[in-house]
């Protein structure tokens, strides 16, 4: 072989390396996965097991529950779009997160129910901000996992939209994450909403966010599944197949991959709110954390008070906001 032949050939093996580490490396989307509890159980019951007041996600969390003496009633209803807002004064976390020591997320996570050939099949939707309290920076993230069973994955076939569906710890999740980092000051206002109907048959999801006075609609997930309905439900009378909560969410967690957080100092207003006879309205009864995220937060505490929850440092126990 000439000289010149075996640089060519080197060069172009180099090349295919190159192309090969870069697939291998990769770095999937974050991952926000839900909790898997160790036993399917049916019945509704608060709180949820497996997460006390001092370590759960804290924020707004509509079960589909309300407590009347002693005595708890349950309700159900959907909605083709929910809305989580908050307003941060002032905030900074400690994380056990590696990569992110000083970050934390705030979620809205909402149970989508759609039926193909007579069977509800669920899926959970996240609308995920992440917020970085070392920089004052904030990215913009969704998921979407399968709760139509304790081990259902998302099929990579039937998924469509700008991210990709990964692999966390077994399980497939689809994820997406805007391309801009925003740097922000105080105080900071971001909704985040999600919105879902049939196009062509076919439930399709749409992701965005609202920062300084502007929409942005980041994402649309389609299901490639023929469907008969698609809406967002929340349901106290059962739980999922999956053991989980039908319930709608705003909670702070870590900054994803189950991972814990702590304020130092914090100052925040929630509010959950879903779309009804074409308004927005807050969601009529609310606890003061979720049950389905595994990101969780420390000593934060949680009040409740005309249709919003203010969080802060402290101590906290599970009880009705409103």
């Amino acid at each position: 072989m000439s000289k010149y032949k075996y640089l060519v050939a080197t060069a172009l093996l180099l090349m295919v390396l190159a192309v090969a580490v870069s697939i291998n490396t990769e770095k999937a989307s974050p991952a926000f996965p839900p909790v898997r509890p160790p036993h399917v159980k049916y019945q509704v019951t608060l709180p949820p097991s497996w997460y006390n007041g001092d370590h759960a996600p804290v924020g707004v969390t509509d079960y589909g529950a309300y407590q009347s003496v002693s005595t708890t009633v349950a309700y159900s209803y959907s909605s083709d779009e929910f809305m989580g807002n908050f307003t941060i004064y002032n905030a900074y976390f400690d994380s056990n997160s590696s990569t992110a020591p000083h970050s934390y997320s705030i979620q809205l996570n909402v149970v989508l129910n759609y039926t193909s050939g007579g069977s509800s099949r669920y899926l959970w939707v996240q609308d995920v901000a992440v917020i970085n309290t070392a920089t004052n920076q904030l990215n913009i993230v969704d998921n979407i996992w399968n709760l139509t069973t304790s081990s259902a994955n998302l099929n990579r076939k039937l998924v469509s939209g700008n991210g990709k569906v990964y692999t966390y710890q077994g399980s497939t999740y689809y994820a997406y994450q805007y391309p801009s980092t925003i740097t922000y000051s105080y105080p900071l206002g971001v909704s985040l909403f999600v919105t879902v109907g049939l196009v062509n048959g076919y439930p399709t999801i749409n992701f965005y966010f609202v920062y300084g006075g502007k929409i942005v609609k980041y994402d649309t997930v389609t299901i490639k599944v023929k469907s008969t309905s698609a809406t967002y439900t929340v349901n106290g009378y059962n739980l999922l197949p999956s053991g989980l909560y039908a319930d709608a969410e705003l909670v702070t967690g870590g900054p994803g991959g189950g991972s814990s957080a702590m304020p130092v100092t914090y100052n925040a207003t929630y509010t959950l709110q879903y779309l009804s006879s074409g308004k927005l309205v807050s969601v009529p009864h609310a606890f003061d954390y979720g049950a389905d995220t595994a990101e969780n937060v420390y000593k934060t505490s949680d009040s409740g008070f005309n249709y919003a929850a203010n969080l802060g440092v402290g101590t906290e126990y599970f009880h009705e906001l409103w």
